[in-house]
């Protein structure tokens, strides 16, 4: 069983950010407090634009990944949808595989690759600090 496993299928709640209920920001701020103990401090759900801490963070820092082939596990994936930044998710792996919380449905994996997520990709991020516990 993979460490991702345990965050498939949990129910999409606006707000949310445990196993109860997550939206997209609240699925990647779980995971990364779970799995690396990092947390993340934004409280806006899902209302992402360009002036989201985290991005603004990683731009300073240069931690941003411009293209999918350099994205690993744990770096936070953000996508433009409806002309904003307005999704994101978290790398489960190097093969472009990340969990995200899509409105009204359950939490699941997707790939870069598909279509639809790979006409949307905007940047991902990496705290260089972010290390899997164990």
């Amino acid at each position: 069983m993979a460490w991702s496993d345990k965050y498939l299928g949990i129910p999409w709640l606006w707000g949310g950010s445990n196993f109860k209920g997550c939206d997209c920001l609240g699925i990647t701020k779980l995971i990364l407090e779970q799995e690396t103990g990092y947390k993340i401090h934004e409280t806006s759900p899902c209302t992402i634009n360009s002036k989201f801490k985290l991005i603004e963070q990683a731009i300073k820092k240069g931690n941003v990944i411009k293209l999918e082939k350099d994205l690993k596990e744990f770096d936070v994936v953000f996508f433009i949808i409806d002309g904003e930044v307005r999704h994101m998710g978290i790398m489960i792996d190097k093969f472009g595989r990340f969990i995200h919380q899509l409105e009204d449905r359950v939490s699941r994996v997707s790939k870069l690759s598909e279509s639809y997520w790979q006409k949307r990709f905007f940047v991902g991020i990496r705290d260089n600090d972010i290390t899997r516990k164990d």
